[in-house]
């Protein structure tokens, strides 16, 4: 029993020095925090910009920050009303005060302060700004349709072929200066990959542009069709070309086996007078083998994997049998 009493009271007392301690503990961080407000101290706060003023017929092609970074000193009393109250005003531009027609205004750092501190108090004083620098580009409708190069890499799974890419819309218009419009060619869209494609996939791609350049519509569909691929074969002649009009060809065998991987969809379309296997009259001159290698001179766009079999034929050179009367 007395043990047990013995303990209760040793739990006890330290307790109370536990307690003792955490309450001179946070004594002691008030302290320090009161003193610290009266000291000075640095703050970040995001200020917000706008545009007003701007004429119906001005056409922004690079807009201001929405948010531009101030590093504020002052007492942290002060530092600490303007984060807890939300006082720190937006900064408005008024668009007819830097109107040179020029179509770039670089904002002066001194005027941005002289606006912000003229609504804060006395005390405060910036320290510095981010981005230091603050632009922006506008013009008078001035603008070029050009086209849409995709950037891309377009990978369909084994077996299946590409159809077809389209780009929606296709041409975008473009607002910018004189001279910067006098170089665009095309817009081109951001990277977009796309590989192990089955089916038809339909993604939408950023459009990237240079400083001072707006691009409308800032974005195109881009629409990938793909077809499973089939084999077919069929039976392509071994023709003759350049030869002299005396001079006859005979190849053995007359035809070649030509095999290839047509989209489904073109199985019916492609036959053997999409291909084209000649020969000609100058190559025949130089081999003493009586052999002939083959090489397919047209393949119709779309089929792929083209093999022949045989590739290389025996041949002769006749000469022209003509009627006489």
């Amino acid at each position: 029993m007395l043990e047990r009493l013995w303990k209760f009271f040793h739990v006890l007392v330290l307790g109370r020095k536990f307690f003792t301690f955490l309450i001179c503990l946070c004594l002691s961080a008030l302290f320090w925090y009161i003193v610290s407000l009266g000291e000075e101290r640095e703050m970040d706060f995001e200020v917000r910009f706008v545009m007003k003023n701007i004429p119906a017929d001005v056409v922004m092609t690079s807009e201001l920050p929405e948010k531009v970074r101030f590093t504020l000193k002052d007492k942290g009393s002060q530092l600490l009303s303007y984060y807890y109250s939300g006082t720190l005003p937006v900064i408005s531009i008024d668009f007819l005060n830097y109107d040179q027609r020029s179509g770039h205004v670089v904002l002066k750092n001194s005027d941005i302060n002289k606006m912000l501190l003229s609504r804060l108090q006395a005390s405060t004083r910036i320290v510095a700004m981010k981005p230091d620098v603050i632009e922006y580009y506008y013009n008078y409708g001035l603008h070029a349709r050009v086209p849409v190069k995709l950037h891309s890499d377009i990978v369909p799974m084994r077996s299946y072929a590409v159809s077809s890419v389209r780009v929606k819309p296709d041409s975008v218009n473009v607002y910018a200066p004189k001279n910067i419009l006098d170089t665009i060619t095309c817009v081109t869209t951001e990277f977009l990959q796309m590989h192990d494609l089955t089916s038809r996939s339909v993604r939408r791609a950023r459009l990237l542009h240079g400083k001072g350049m707006k691009v409308d519509p800032q974005s195109v569909i881009v629409r990938v069709d793909v077809d499973q691929m089939t084999e077919k074969s069929c039976q392509v002649p071994v023709c003759f070309v350049n030869f002299p009009a005396d001079k006859v060809f005979r190849s053995f065998p007359p035809k070649v086996t030509v095999t290839f991987q047509v989209p489904t969809r073109m199985y019916r379309q492609i036959d053997a007078n999409d291909f084209a296997i000649a020969v000609n009259y100058d190559d025949v001159l130089k081999s003493d083998s009586g052999k002939m290698q083959l090489i397919l001179n047209t393949i119709p766009a779309g089929v792929s994997h083209v093999r022949m079999e045989p590739d290389e034929v025996d041949f002769l050179v006749e000469e022209s049998v003509s009627d006489e009367h």
